[in-house]
């Protein structure tokens, strides 16, 4: 997924639960310029930062898989489900 992208997404999760900054930087374990430079998608979030992220906001898997991946996970499991069927 486009860094900007989740970026952005990233920004709107801070919004929506009211987050600060500074708060979700030492969680993370970077500086608040590291933070800044990964929602303006200069950087990358690495894996250990989504799963941090998913477990400050309390994040299910298909809002994670929709933020950093773009999909829906619950799709994939759907579709996993009637191939079984059809085996």
């Amino acid at each position: 997924m486009e860094p900007k992208v989740v970026g952005k997404r990233v920004k709107k999760l801070i919004k929506d639960y009211n987050i600060d900054k500074q708060f979700l930087a030492t969680n993370l374990n970077i500086s608040l310029k590291e933070l800044e430079e990964k929602l303006e998608g200069k950087q990358e979030f690495f894996v250990s930062d989504v799963i941090i992220i998913t477990e400050l906001f309390n994040l299910d898997i298909n809002t994670v898989a929709q933020i950093f991946f773009g999909t829906n996970m619950g799709n994939k499991k759907e579709g996993l489900e009637e191939k079984k069927k059809q085996a």
